[in-house]
């Protein structure tokens, strides 16, 4: 089993670090010429603003290619792969990918400081650079946090991967049904009612103080174990699929 599941992994993740050296060419092409015209419009400089880090969005990245489920695991089944297999398979990609983009975010962080501290950029013009994992100087909790943030965004892609493929089209109308109702409704309504009672500007302070102020390594042990529970359910879930 041991072989099967290597091979497999082997073959996901050729084509997920084929994907990821592309998307990486384009960032270091564009992000300099970005830069360069942000510093020429006087935007980023020494009193106004300093460059910022950007790779921690392919942690979104990985959760969407977990939720692409369907295919992976026909393909999969083909080559007589037991579900434990398939789940096994999938679940080391998950793991491996996460820690490579971890590496990743915590490499950008110590060259994006290096070269603010180079040309003197000392004023952070987005919200990441008090986020706790970035805020800190110990880059191996800045690591083990995304990696645990991205583990557990994968395990909950290949969830909802999973329970797509079991129940189809009335799980993605809920899912979707859910997700507007949050973005377009809810959140726009909770906004709007907080600004009317004169406590948005309360509300975003205090969001703001839990981001600069929670324990990385309580937060991401608590993703461990959001991660841990995730894959169980995956699981039970995985091992009862129908092939289609």
């Amino acid at each position: 089993m041991m072989h099967k599941i290597q091979v497999n992994a082997i073959y996901r993740l050729r084509y997920l670090q084929t994907w990821l050296s592309w998307t990486l060419a384009i960032y270091f092409v564009l992000v300099p010429i970005v830069f360069i015209v942000l510093i020429q419009a006087s935007i980023v400089n020494p009193s106004r603003g300093s460059l910022v880090y950007r790779l921690s969005a392919l942690i979104i990245y990985q959760f969407i290619v977990s939720a692409k489920f369907q295919e992976d695991f026909d393909f999969f089944l083909t080559f007589s792969n037991t579900r434990k297999d398939i789940f096994y398979s999938l679940g080391s990609v998950a793991v491996v990918n996460s820690a490579i983009i971890s590496a990743l975010i915590a490499l950008e962080k110590v060259i994006i400081d290096l070269l603010n501290g180079w040309f003197g950029y000392n004023n952070p013009i987005d919200p990441f650079h008090a986020f706790a994992p970035y805020a800190t100087d110990n880059i191996f909790s800045l690591f083990f946090y995304f990696l645990m943030l991205s583990t557990a965004l994968s395990f909950l892609g290949m969830l909802l991967g999973s329970l797509s493929y079991r129940y189809g089209r009335r799980f993605d109308l809920l899912v979707w049904a859910i997700v507007a109702f949050l973005s377009i409704i809810y959140v726009p309504l909770a906004m709007w009612s907080l600004h009317q009672q004169d406590r948005l500007t309360t509300a975003l302070n205090t969001f703001g103080e839990f981001l600069a102020g929670f324990n990385v390594w309580t937060q991401s042990g608590n993703l461990l174990l959001i991660s841990i529970a995730l894959s169980a359910v995956a699981f039970l879930n995985l091992r009862r699929l129908p092939q289609e």
